[in-house]
């Protein structure tokens, strides 16, 4: 289950980076307009607050999968072994209840937009269900993958107690210098 996530959360992660990509193409014809034909695309700062909010929504499990949400783990260090897998459950559990509690009011807002066909107040009359719907997809799929990781960790606290740590445990030192020195396809920096 955990590869099928893992599959899911890049192709979301993709998306997202292509939706700024997109962006930036379209502030950069909007810049060039401006200065070249005295002329303003219209819209392309809301189109870039709808990209941010679904390129964040749908990174966030594309993060978890690969450490990069912020974890405070000044306690974590002194405890004991035996007492740091409960607290990564317990965070992931956590983390969890929080993706879930996202996703029950994005949701929720959505379809009271639905209800009422909610459109924006700017010149492009925006159906707010279309970036509200992307921003409730990508919060839907960080709950699937938080609540996955969930059921993972406590599993790998019953069957593999030693393995707790390595898939949910913060980052080590040695760790991020590893991934920092590798190269996009794998191999060391010279």
């Amino acid at each position: 289950m955990l590869k099928r996530i893992e599959t899911l959360s890049r192709l979301f992660a993709l998306a997202a980076g292509a939706s700024v990509a997109l962006l930036a193409v379209l502030i950069c014809l909007d810049i060039g307009a401006r200065s070249l034909l005295n002329v303003s695309l219209q819209g392309t700062d809301e189109l870039g607050g709808y990209v941010l909010a679904f390129a964040g929504s749908c990174g966030l499990a594309y993060t978890l999968l690969h450490k990069g949400h912020p974890r405070i783990d000044i306690a974590l260090s002194h405890l004991p072994r035996r007492g740091q897998n409960p607290a990564h459950v317990l965070a992931q559990g956590t983390l969890a209840a929080m993706a879930i509690f996202m996703t029950w009011h994005a949701a929720g807002e959505l379809l009271q937009t639905i209800r009422f066909g909610a459109v924006t107040n700017t010149p492009l009359q925006t159906p707010l269900w279309v970036p509200q719907g992307l921003w409730a997809l990508g919060c839907g799929v960080f709950a699937l993958t938080t609540i996955t990781t969930t059921l993972h960790a406590i599993w790998l606290m019953v069957q593999a107690p030693e393995k707790v740590s390595l898939f949910y445990g913060p980052m080590t030192v040695s760790e991020e210098v590893e991934e920092f020195m590798e190269t996009p396809h794998g191999e060391a920096r010279s």
